[in-house]
């Protein structure tokens, strides 16, 4: 199950946009403050659309912590909790279409400025999913939501609808978060050598990978005692991360926000290589982000290598001007003749 199409009105920084073509890999480039990582977020929340604790999580990707009345605002365009956010996504094999509306979760509260009476206010947020795919012609509704009451979260999720959509969310916060959990699952499904294999493209002597006791993945590179891979170098740790993310995640989704981060540019095109090879080893769509030029260009000349053939890659440039939108796609071809001719495609 892969997105093929997204739609995004009314979240954050986001007005209107709409994303096609997406494929296997598509890395999404531009300005700051272009929405690059609002994209991620919304394809997120529509693999999780009845999972009302998801808008917090993206709030806490970015470090943002708060869930008083006024928090709830960053949701909505510039602020406006008067207008809804629709978000639409469209996935092939089986085709569907899903969409989620947020709203939001109004109360009423005494007023305290010395006015007598009461007023509306927001405490969390309401979340409307609706989907219909080729098996339910007819589409199926959901509603969950979340508030907050005295400081303390409450989440409402639908019991009758199961989730088949698996994906992950990456950045510099999270990305050694749940390593040991996920290589676990990895052991227990005896697929330790394909990671393996794919991380020999950077440490050549690697023989084989264990997790301790302690909770720490070991490396066996021909020595007397293992070696923990913490201490292997950053960018072993962190492919080792986004790896184990991939497969963790077989057949679902993988967003990785600002991939480039800890990978020295020589290293960029390792990492590509890696990742485009794990995302077909383990049937995962990837989406990710980047502010640079070095790791475009690796991640052009990585699949150069790799799979030109396969139309299996996409760059999206992100532009924003006076509040508008506008998406630049290009597939494999053009990105290589724009690099070759120095054009500026971030």
């Amino acid at each position: 199950m892969r997105y093929t199409k997204l739609t995004i009105k009314g979240l954050r920084g986001i007005r209107d946009l709409e994303i096609k073509d997406f494929r296997r890999v598509n890395l999404f480039v531009g300005a700051n403050n272009c929405g690059k990582t609002t994209i991620l977020e919304s394809l997120f929340l529509l693999a999780g659309p009845t999972n009302p604790q998801l808008p917090l999580k993206i709030n806490n990707f970015r470090n943002f912590y708060t869930t008083d009345e006024n928090s709830w605002g960053v949701f909505f365009n510039e602020l406006d909790t008067s207008s809804d956010i629709k978000l639409s996504g469209e996935l092939d094999k089986p085709k569907e279409v899903r969409n989620l509306l947020i709203k939001p979760n109004m109360i009423t509260i005494d007023s305290t400025d010395g006015y007598t009476g009461s007023m509306p206010a927001v405490s969390g947020l309401i979340l409307e999913y609706s989907f219909a795919n080729g098996i339910n012609k007819k589409s199926e509704k959901f509603i969950a939501d979340v508030t907050v009451k005295e400081g303390d979260a409450e989440f409402n999720i639908p019991k009758d609808h199961k989730e088949e959509l698996r994906g992950v969310f990456i950045n510099a916060k999270t990305l050694f978060q749940d390593l040991g959990t996920r290589f676990n699952n990895i052991q227990i499904r005896k697929q330790t050598d394909r990671i393996v294999k794919i991380l020999r493209q950077i440490e050549p002597s690697l023989i084989d990978l264990s997790l301790g006791t302690d909770g720490i993945v070991y490396c066996d590179v021909g020595l007397d005692r293992l070696v923990p891979i913490n201490v292997m170098g950053d960018g072993m740790f962190r492919l080792l991360s986004i790896i184990s993310a991939i497969s963790d995640t077989q057949d679902g989704i993988v967003l990785i926000d600002e991939i480039e981060n800890g990978f020295y540019y020589s290293s960029q095109e390792l990492l590509w290589n890696a990742i485009f090879e794990s995302a077909k080893e383990f049937n995962v769509q990837i989406f990710a982000t980047t502010h640079s030029i070095e790791c475009v260009k690796a991640f052009s000349s990585s699949y150069t290598q790799t799979g030109k053939n396969n139309d299996d890659v996409r760059l999206y440039r992100i532009e924003r001007k006076d509040g508008d939108f506008r998406v630049v796609s290009y597939d494999h071809d053009v990105l290589e003749a724009s690099l070759d001719s120095g054009w500026e495609v971030r």
